[in-house]
C-alpha cells in the first residue's frame, strides 16, 4: 500500500515537473519571440527616423541654399543700384555745376524765356525773377538792362532763400512760378539716366 502510494506520489511530482518544465520553456520561447519582434521593431522604427532625419536635412539643405542665393542676389542688386545712384548723382551734379556756372549760357536762358514771357502768362501785372544773393548781385546789372527792357509790364528782381543755382520766375501776384533751379534739373536728368544705367548694370551681369 505504502509502496503504491509512494509510487503515486512520484508520479505526480514527475508530471508536475515535467509540465513545469514545458511551461517554462513556453515562456522562454515566447520571450524571445517577442524580444525578436520588439528588436525587429525598434530597428525598423530607428531606419524610419534615420530616413526621415536625412531627408528633412536635405530640404532645409536646399531651403538655406535657395534662402542664401537670393540674400546674394539682393545684395548684388543693392550694391549696384547704390552705385548707379552714386554714378547718376555725380554725373548730374558736375553737368549741372559746370552749366549753372556758365553766366553766359544763363544769361542766355533768362533773355529767351522773357522773350516768350507773353505766351506763358497773360498777366498784365509784371515778372519777378528770383534769384540766388549771389547771382542777384552778378546778374543784376545785365537783367536791368537787357531784360527789364523786353518785359514791357514791369520786371523786378527778387532774392529767395533756397535757391543756391539757377532761377525762378513768374508773375508779380504770384499766382504761379516757372523754376529753373539746379534741383529742378538735377531730378529732371535723374530721371531720364536712372533707368539707362540700371539697363548698363543689368547686361554686365
Amino acid at each position: 500500500m505504502n509502496e503504491k502510494l509512494q509510487e503515486l506520489t512520484r508520479k505526480i511530482y514527475d508530471e508536475g515537473l515535467e509540465k513545469g518544465k514545458n511551461e517554462a520553456l513556453e515562456i522562454v520561447e515566447k520571450a524571445k519571440m517577442e524580444a525578436e519582434s520588439i528588436l525587429t521593431k525598434a530597428e525598423k522604427d530607428a531606419k524610419n527616423l534615420l530616413e526621415k532625419a536625412t531627408k528633412e536635412s536635405e530640404e532645409m539643405k536646399k531651403i538655406v541654399h535657395s534662402e542664401l542665393a537670393i540674400s546674394s542676389r539682393q545684395a548684388l542688386t543693392s550694391v549696384k543700384q547704390k552705385i548707379a545712384s552714386l554714378i547718376n548723382e555725380k554725373a548730374v551734379d558736375m553737368a549741372l555745376t559746370k552749366s549753372f556756372n556758365d553766366k553766359e549760357l544763363m544769361k542766355s536762358l533768362m533773355l529767351k524765356i522773357a522773350e516768350n514771357w507773353g505766351e506763358i502768362s497773360k498777366s498784365s501785372q509784371g515778372v519777378i525773377m528770383y534769384l540766388s544773393e549771389k547771382d542777384k548781385q552778378e546778374l543784376e546789372g545785365f537783367l536791368l538792362k537787357n531784360v527789364a527792357g523786353v518785359i514791357s509790364e514791369g520786371f523786378d528782381i527778387s532774392f529767395e532763400e533756397g535757391i543756391k543755382s539757377g532761377f525762378r520766375i513768374g508773375p508779380k501776384d504770384k499766382s504761379f512760378k516757372i523754376s529753373f533751379t539746379d534741383k529742378d534739373f538735377e531730378s529732371f536728368f535723374m530721371q531720364f539716366l536712372r533707368p539707362r544705367t540700371q539697363k548698363f548694370f543689368t547686361e554686365e551681369s
